[in-house]
């Protein structure tokens, strides 16, 4: 049986790099870079050295970050698990500003 990959997903942080994605999902998915989250900003999270995400209420607000593509529901389990689903992150559907791919090589 082969898994069907039809989930997109925004990331920022450690899981923007290819190397994490490849340890983590045995492969680095399609990324579109320049992704931009409005209305939230990057924190610390207490006693650990990774970022998190909250929103503002600052509309100038805004975290950058990845869109992966073509995720199978098993590795967004996985990256669920990396990311300690339930503990220190929930993760929820957003609306993201995607960059005009025309402009992105200049």
């Amino acid at each position: 049986m082969i898994a069907t990959r039809t989930k997109t997903c925004f990331v920022y942080g450690t899981l923007m790099s290819e190397e994490v994605l490849h340890c983590l999902l045995g492969r680095i998915p399609r990324m579109l870079p320049q992704v931009i989250l409005q209305n939230h900003t990057r924190h610390p999270v207490r006693q650990h050295v990774y970022p998190g995400v909250i929103p503002s209420a600052r509309t100038s607000a805004a975290v950058e970050g990845v869109l992966l593509y073509d995720l199978s529901s098993l590795e967004v389990k996985m990256l669920d698990y990396f990311e300690e689903e339930g503990i220190d992150y929930k993760r929820a559907n957003v609306q993201v500003q995607i960059p005009d791919v025309n402009l992105m090589d200049e």
